[in-house]
């Protein structure tokens, strides 16, 4: 067995370098996949289309307007006069979001009066007009404040205590709530384990097309020398392509990693062996080279996207669902990317998910090991 594995791996490497398509999606496409995604996958709403009609045209109007255009959140891009003409701009898609000032508003806020303001949200995409609905919110709030304040002050009194609690919110590992410190370490998950399972997907099924499959065969190597040596190549090429990955999401998105590198390494090294068996166990069962791609595509790209915590939170999904989650490997290399890059936990609050994925790897390759037939 000493000399089988390596032979066997020595073997796979030389296959490995001769085959540019290979070579292409090993070190090429973790790259454009890291950048695409990294820079189209945001949670961030920037500058939302705002149009304004204001009939009153006052100093308090036109401070209410200042406070969204000063926002880094509202672009300006129309002022009709006429509020009926708001509708014809979320219509069109010209304004997400829109404003109707009445007469008088600032008469009623000098006379200590209340007022209203119509906000009018283009609700086509759900998401966006839902966090565009909190920023208006915190928008009016301070405004709201700010009249009270100077009501106060007109009546000589303090506007002290206003408001009466005084909140302070701190966010702990992602201090500015960016987006891409959340999505880039479950990119990492998403990329290895696509990028392992395609690696994979190809070595046994593609020899046994090609015809070389019969020379393997006829060598004394056990099977799981066999699958053990074909996989030991793209062992190597995953853990570069993890480590390039994380080093790009350090450098090119500013994703800190307060965690230690060591212990990031030794899970990396777990969950490349569970990616790399669901390659090889298509590869294994599958007929054609086109049949282990789909198999491939299919049971981890889908499911590490939809249903690892990497997009939406498992505990906002149907309880049935959240089942399906628990044999997606992605789920548990998620949580250990964020935990030491962003969180910096040590290895005994990771050593649950680690678990699970060696038993999920484990329990794959003995598949595929009893899969594979020395026989033609």
């Amino acid at each position: 067995m000493k000399t089988r594995i390596p032979a066997i791996a020595r073997k796979e490497l030389l296959h490995i370098l001769r085959d540019w398509r290979t070579l292409l999606i090993a070190f090429v496409l973790p790259v454009v996949m890291i950048l695409l995604f990294g820079y189209a996958i945001t949670f961030d709403i920037r500058d939302l289309k705002l149009a304004v009609a204001d009939e009153d045209r006052s100093p308090e109007s036109r401070e209410l307007i200042e406070r969204f255009t000063a926002s880094r959140y509202f672009s300006l891009v129309a002022a009709p006069s006429d509020p009926r003409d708001l509708q014809g701009l979320l219509d069109s898609g010209e304004a997400t979001i829109a404003l109707s000032i009445p007469k008088d508003f600032g008469k009623a806020m000098r006379r200590g009066e209340g007022e209203t303001v119509q906000v009018l949200l283009d609700g086509s995409e759900s998401n966006t007009a839902t966090i565009a609905a909190g920023y208006v919110d915190a928008i009016f709030a301070s405004f709201n404040i700010s009249r009270v304040e100077d009501a106060l002050l007109r009546g000589g009194m303090s506007p002290k205590g206003i408001p009466p609690v005084d909140m302070r919110v701190r966010v702990w590992f992602n201090p500015e709530v960016t987006s891409s410190h959340t999505i880039v370490p479950g990119l990492i998950a998403v990329i290895m384990v696509l990028i392992a399972a395609l690696l994979t997907s190809l070595t046994v099924v593609r020899e046994r097309e090609f015809g070389s499959l019969e020379g393997l065969i006829a060598t004394p190597a056990r099977k799981y020398e066999i699958l053990v040596g074909k996989m030991l190549p793209y062992l190597a090429i995953t853990l570069i392509d993890c480590a390039l990955v994380a080093m790009m999401g350090v450098v090119v998105f500013k994703v800190p990693f307060a965690g230690s590198l060591r212990l990031f390494a030794g899970a990396a090294l777990v969950f490349a062996v569970a990616g790399l068996s669901i390659g090889l166990l298509a590869s294994v069962a599958a007929s054609n080279q086109l049949l282990a791609n789909q198999i491939v595509i299919l049971t981890t790209m889908l499911p590490s996207i939809l249903l690892s915590g990497f997009m939406f939170p498992i505990k906002s999904m149907p309880e049935w669902v959240q089942a399906f989650t628990y044999v997606v490997p992605a789920r548990y290399f998620i949580t250990i990317c964020r935990g030491v890059m962003l969180k910096a936990q040590p290895a005994v609050n990771l050593a649950w998910p680690t678990a699970l994925l060696a038993v999920f790897g484990a329990v794959l390759l003995s598949l595929a090991v009893a899969r594979f037939k020395k026989k033609l």
